[in-house]
């Protein structure tokens, strides 16, 4: 893709490092807040199962 090379080189790369800190941070507090979701009690298992719940759960009402 010849224009996507020339545009993603005319972009500024401070522009680029601040937008991939945002994405990063907010990634971050929703795996905070989906992590919150699940008690501590359960096993690991049951713990990756839960946070793959409610990840699709999340995307789910994003997606309303």
């Amino acid at each position: 893709m010849p224009g996507f090379d020339v545009i993603a080189q005319g972009v500024d790369p401070r522009w680029v490092r601040e937008l991939r800190m945002f994405a990063l941070q907010y990634e971050e507090e929703r795996h905070k807040v989906r992590a919150s979701w699940i008690p501590d009690s359960v096993d690991d298992e049951t713990w990756f199962e839960l946070y793959l719940t409610a990840t699709s759960v999340e995307q789910d009402i994003a997606l309303i």
